[in-house]
């Protein structure tokens, strides 16, 4: 090599994941779900996704939040997810009725509480907390795990993610193309524009400032079915 050239620098997302660091990640599977599905017609890739954010760093945890119906049979996907090096946590999505709601029931399910205790308890064993959410709701999660001595990444889709997660963390790292492949029966689905056109922009583009609750797209998208791991990642 020609000793005047240089070599390129490093971006700031490579070189957090060489700096010597004990990491735990937390995955709002929801979140990342509805984001790929509606805005990207994508389903992500959870292998690759588990890399990249590791890098060369020591892996505490990587833990999975899952919503499910009782009706919807997704093992396979948590087989697959557990097979990666994930922990899973399941809860029910409930149902309850509602003479108020137009369809007479509201649905419910949120692991927020649940990834926050998981977090803060973790953080005495942490030097970085991975948040793959785009939800503004864990904005004091990420303030907290700070005043615990954390680092704090928030890894998401830019277009769903709510300016003040972004702000409030230490770094944030966009999903890229390479994390998500294109699944076809996602593309010209009517339910989606009713979703999306609640979402917002700003000035400089269209940006989606966070996702509905999962209970009202469940309700507007008709399905709560999850992304199967593609097999590269297996």
């Amino acid at each position: 090599m020609n000793g005047n050239m240089q070599a390129p620098p490093l971006s700031s997302t490579f070189i957090a994941r060489t700096f010597p660091q004990r990491l735990g990640i937390f995955i709002d599977i929801q979140n990342m779900f509805y984001s790929a599905k509606l805005l990207h017609q994508s389903k992500i890739d959870y292998g690759r996704l588990l890399s990249e954010i590791v890098g060369n760093r020591r892996l505490v945890r990587a833990i999975a939040y899952i919503v499910q119906k009782a009706d919807v049979n997704q093992a396979s996907f948590h087989e697959a997810l557990s097979r990666l090096g994930y922990e899973l946590r399941v809860k029910e999505l409930k149902i309850r009725a509602d003479a108020e709601n137009r369809n007479g029931a509201t649905a419910k399910g949120s692991w927020e509480v649940g990834m926050t205790i998981d977090a803060l308890t973790m953080a005495p064993k942490m030097d970085t907390a991975a948040l793959v959410t785009g939800d503004g709701d864990y904005v004091p999660l990420v303030e907290a795990l700070k005043a615990h001595g954390c680092r704090v990444e928030v890894i998401s889709f830019s277009r769903s993610t709510a300016s003040e997660l972004v702000k409030a963390a230490d770094q944030y790292i966009p999903i890229q193309d390479s994390w998500i492949f294109k699944e076809k029966k996602f593309e010209n689905a009517p339910a989606f524009s009713g979703a999306i056109s609640r979402l917002g922009s700003t000035s400089s583009g269209q940006v989606y400032e966070g996702l509905p609750h999962d209970e009202e797209l469940d309700a507007e998208v008709g399905e709560t079915s999850f992304p199967a791991v593609s097999s590269s990642s297996i």
